[in-house]
């Protein structure tokens, strides 16, 4: 079952995200901590990318628990599967961590570091939606047997 690593790892991942989110609300609006000095204005670049990393950990993990309740019922061949599972899994981890790393340190930005996690879930989805267009409706929409 490649599926349930997705699921399993998405879930925790979208826990994660948002005990970050809660760290990120200490300074956001009525700050209870210092702002830390690279974040000090709420528009410049550090902290939207900030933001944007906090969005990207919650929704790539999100859509890995969706696409890892279908992958194992779509005809892929189980490397494709494997493949799939493994982009997915880590565009979900890489980008947001890779966002963080160009919100905090200026010159992560000229290496472009949330390119190569943004292109590998890009290309998971692209191979499920390619999954999921050669198998049968009925597969993709039958009830599952119940969890044990």
């Amino acid at each position: 079952m490649i599926g349930a690593r997705n699921v399993k790892a998405g879930l925790a991942l979208i826990a994660l995200s948002l005990v970050g989110g809660l760290v990120m609300s200490l300074y956001a609006f009525v700050p209870m901590i210092p702002v830390p000095t690279p974040l000090e204005h709420y528009d410049d670049l550090a902290r939207r990318l900030l933001r944007l990393a906090h969005i990207a950990a919650v929704m790539l993990p999100l859509l890995n628990v969706v696409f890892g309740l279908l992958l194992d019922r779509l005809r892929l061949s189980p490397g494709v599967q494997e493949l799939s599972s493994f982009l997915l899994l880590a565009g979900a981890v890489g980008l947001p961590l890779a966002l963080g790393a160009e919100a905090l340190c200026p010159l992560a930005r000229n290496w472009h570091l949330a390119g190569p996690p943004a292109v590998a879930f890009t290309l998971g989805t692209v191979l499920v939606a390619l999954g999921a267009l050669r198998t049968p409706s009925e597969a993709l929409i039958s009830p599952r047997r119940p969890l044990t």
